[in-house]
């Protein structure tokens, strides 16, 4: 039969001490289920040793997000879902676990809607009398926070790991050497931080807000890409939207800045490089600017509504000196331009376009590139690859 304790004081009443508890967690985080992610290692970690020394009362969200993930006291959980996207994929891992080890004996359960964690214990089945009385049982005693931190400590010492992304492991065990579309998100699984995407939302007042309602279609397109791919790999990530987005915030982490002349963010990121955005008196009048050939690319047939035949954006991907961070950018003249870049950093089919006759150490350099979209109805078609620079 299970049943749950959640009070630590309780567990130690009922003979389970707190040394199993951690004992138990050294098994769930050197476990494949959570090896491979250092960030859950750490939150369950976190939540378990806080339970453990009767400090329940301390485990919410903004501790989390500022312990756990080194964030700043600035940290505003309505406006970043660090701490419960990790939250979901920590309780995806432990049913993994356990599922995997159905007789542990213990479990540990994250539940729904809170981060402290509850503990289940799988009482014996009941057995005879002995023959003759057994000796009375030594009283379960909680153990000094010292022995508790040691116990911890060693669970993260059997538990720790190289930290890489899920699939340089995977390709490692079979002597495969990493795909394209890894080596460019490399650096950012290194980082261990979280991939801040930025999504401008549209402002009613502006002339490049007709076509879409509050973000733009182009950029909704991107977030799902970005989304996907980032799932699939493993990598966690954090979405802000809107005019919220500081300078300060963008050193905390590597970023993707999506949108064109609707994100201030993407002008400042591309400001001075090679290829730039140059906004005209008229929407139509737009256009990226090589500054080396003073060559220009325009959307074709824009419209006043938004609409255009064809449209030409900026991709790139920096290692940023002033904000210290990896910066990816997808900046179209249009919302569709920002679809069509984004796809070269999502799609390997689009990035292999990119590379043709790249540098061969171009996995850590900068690099720019302008991309073409045709436009049918809403929908762009696969990016062309019209100008790069890598550096």
């Amino acid at each position: 039969m299970l049943r749950p304790m959640r009070d630590p004081n309780d567990m130690i009443g009922q003979n389970l001490q707190a040394e199993q508890i951690v004992q138990h967690l050294s098994a769930v985080l050197a476990d494949p289920a959570f090896s491979s992610s250092k960030r859950c290692q750490d939150f369950l970690r976190y939540v378990v040793s806080e339970a453990v020394e009767g400090r329940s009362e301390d485990i919410n969200e903004r501790n989390i997000a500022h312990i756990v993930f080194g964030k700043s006291q600035r940290f505003e959980p309505s406006e970043d879902s660090l701490v419960r996207v990790k939250a979901r994929e920590v309780r995806r891992r432990l049913a993994q676990y356990y599922t995997s080890h159905p007789e542990s004996g213990l479990r540990i359960d994250l539940s729904h809607g809170g981060y402290t964690p509850s503990f289940i214990v799988e009482e014996p089945s009941p057995q005879p009398a002995p023959l003759e009385p057994a000796p009375p049982a030594a009283p379960a005693t909680r153990p000094s926070r010292r022995k508790v931190l040691w116990y911890l400590g060693a669970s993260a010492a059997a538990a720790a790991t190289v930290s890489v992304p899920i699939w340089k492991k995977a390709h490692a065990a079979h002597s495969q050497p990493l795909t394209n579309l890894q080596l460019l998100w490399q650096p950012v699984a290194e980082t261990k931080s979280p991939l801040l995407l930025f999504a401008p939302v549209l402002q009613t007042k502006s002339p490049h807000g007709v076509l879409a309602d509050r973000v733009g279609i182009g950029v909704t397109a991107a977030i799902s890409q970005a989304v996907h791919f980032l799932d699939a790999h493993n990598l966690p990530y954090t979405l802000r939207f809107g005019s919220g987005l500081t300078f300060a915030q963008l050193r905390e982490q590597p970023s993707l800045i999506l949108g064109g002349f609707t994100s201030p963010w993407s002008l400042w990121a591309i400001h001075g490089l090679r290829y730039n955005l140059v906004a005209g008196k008229q929407w139509a009048d737009s256009y990226i600017l090589d500054t080396q050939t003073q060559q220009k690319w325009q959307a074709e047939n824009l419209k006043p509504d938004g609409y255009t035949t064809a449209d030409y954006a900026i991709v790139a991907r920096l290692f940023d000196a002033v904000s210290e961070q990896i910066l990816f950018v997808a900046a179209g003249i249009t919302t569709f331009g920002t679809e069509g870049a984004a796809s070269v950093l999502f799609d390997s089919n689009a990035l292999a376009h990119l590379l043709q006759s790249a540098p061969g150490d171009w996995a850590s350099k900068n690099f720019e590139a302008i991309v073409k979209v045709s436009i049918f109805g809403t929908t762009p078609s696969a990016p062309e690859i019209v100008a790069k620079h890598f550096w």
